[in-house]
């Protein structure tokens, strides 16, 4: 009898101990899931009410007189994809009112932050910067004993400061873009430009077919973007970096639309695709 109680208790334990070392195997595994935020926390300021109190040099939100409130809080839907190394340590998001380049310390942000992702950013303690006029939120480092704006550093400071909301993902359709739109409103939008062509599709040295970017040498090259029928003044360039997977890709010589973030660099305006899908050229050039 005793032999069997005996049986019977270690049957027990052996299930007791099974289920507890179990349920630390889900416990762990749920840990290291990328969070998704409920929808408990809201925005109280639009992206463009952000931008608008950046006064021209690096700032400190909590810092600036035009937030007189306990939290900042930015929504918007990602547009950004560095899936293909076009874009880099960085999304981008929009909402209603504009676009912001997010900064952040780290890559292959395409795994939590995909395209049509709701992103929820808590602006408290971060910085409001500019990189060659383009406004940008994020940290800071310091480089030849010049602060500049930088990205967010370490997975403890990103999720302290963005949250996903939701699993449904939201397409966003992108703002036909007339050469009178290029304005700072529409920075880090999504846009689309039709009836479009690269003005120069050969090299003038070589004749040789131009390619986006430098992959051997790293460098990202720009290309003008004609238009047909609106005259971009050569104000608007596809920029390419050279360490996208396309940069050794051939241009096409054909005409047709564009899909891209708008970026801006001192004076030039820049559209930002996040891969070739973005590109649609099927027409014949124009004259």
């Amino acid at each position: 009898m005793k032999k069997i109680i005996y049986i019977i208790g270690g049957v027990a334990l052996l299930a007791l101990i099974t289920f507890n070392f179990s349920g630390c195997i889900d416990k762990s595994f749920n840990d290291i899931e990328p969070r998704v935020d409920s929808t408990s926390i809201k925005a109280n300021t639009t992206i463009a009410e952000l931008k608008s109190a950046y006064p021209g040099e690096l700032v400190k939100l909590t810092d600036t007189t035009f937030y007189k409130r306990d939290s900042i809080i930015i929504e918007g839907i990602v547009t950004s994809d560095d899936q293909a190394g076009n874009f880099y340590k960085s999304i981008v998001i929009q909402d209603a009112t504009g676009g912001i380049e997010v900064k952040l310390d780290k890559t292959t942000l395409y795994n939590d932050y995909k395209r049509g992702q709701r992103v929820i950013v808590i602006c408290n303690d971060l910085y409001l910067g500019d990189y060659g006029g383009l406004i940008q939120i994020g940290s800071t480092f310091t480089e030849n004993g010049y602060r500049q704006i930088g990205g967010i550093e370490g997975d403890v400071m990103i999720n302290k400061h963005l949250y996903r909301k939701g699993r449904k993902l939201v397409a966003v359709t992108p703002l036909t873009l007339l050469p009178n739109m290029l304005t700072a409103n529409n920075f880090s939008k999504l846009v689309k430009v039709d009836n479009v062509q690269f003005k120069v599709i050969n090299s003038p040295e070589n004749n040789k077919h131009l390619t986006f970017a430098d992959k051997i040498g790293g460098e990202s090259i720009d290309h003008i973007v004609k238009g047909c029928i609106n005259n971009y003044n050569d104000l608007l360039v596809l920029r390419s970096s050279g360490y996208a997977k396309f940069a050794n890709d051939t241009i096409p010589s054909r005409n047709g639309s564009i899909i891209g973030v708008l970026s801006y660099y001192n004076g030039t305006y820049q559209l930002i695709v996040r891969d070739l899908k973005d590109i649609n050229f099927v027409n014949a050039r124009c004259n």
